[in-house]
């Protein structure tokens, strides 16, 4: 299907707002299996799989620590919802222009907590860092992070990539990598 990179930092149309850090998980980007998709796919859902996350900060730096977490969870997928952050206009994020829209939704929106239903599972990612710190994780080949094709009239299986710090209160950076299946 095809590569993407989903950041937070992506703006234009897309319902990207980067909110400041609380002591509760804020989402910074989020991916799903979605019935939207299949209107401007022409066909069934697609799986997915992250095989790349970076995380950091952009604000004034300081000696404070942030938690990041992947978490397997239903999301809403409805336009209305993101803010139109559907894969209707979710082609900007292909890494290759040659590929098609995303079959899946995508969504950069740390506004919509309401919109998002973790499922009750071990985190398959999590890491602590030093706000100074920005962190790359690339999985070996065979490790990636993996939503299945599984949606609902009102919700997608998917991904989120979270964020939260006790102390932080600026803004948290968070772009991931997928590859459609």
């Amino acid at each position: 299907m095809g590569n993407y990179g989903i950041s937070n930092s992506t703006v234009g149309g897309f319902g990207s707002s980067q909110a400041p850090m609380t002591t509760t998980y804020k989402t910074l980007v989020a991916v799903a299996a979605s019935t939207q998709a299949l209107v401007t796919q022409g066909g069934g859902l697609a799986r997915g799989k992250l095989y790349d996350i970076m995380v950091g900060t952009n604000g004034t730096p300081a000696d404070n620590y942030l938690e990041y977490v992947v978490q397997r969870a239903t999301l809403i997928t409805s336009g209305s919802a993101w803010a139109g952050s559907l894969s209707s206009v979710s082609s900007a994020f292909s890494l290759d222009p040659g590929d098609l829209n995303m079959a899946g939704f995508s969504a950069v929106n740390s506004s919509g907590e309401g919109q998002v239903s973790l499922i009750a599972a071990p985190n398959p990612w999590y890491i602590g860092l030093n706000q100074r710190a920005s962190y790359r994780w690339v999985a070996a080949p065979g490790s990636e992070i993996i939503y299945p094709a599984v949606s609902s009239a009102t919700g997608g299986n998917g991904l989120v990539l979270q964020a939260r710090s006790a102390a932080y209160t600026g803004t948290a950076t968070g772009n991931i990598m997928l590859n459609e299946l």
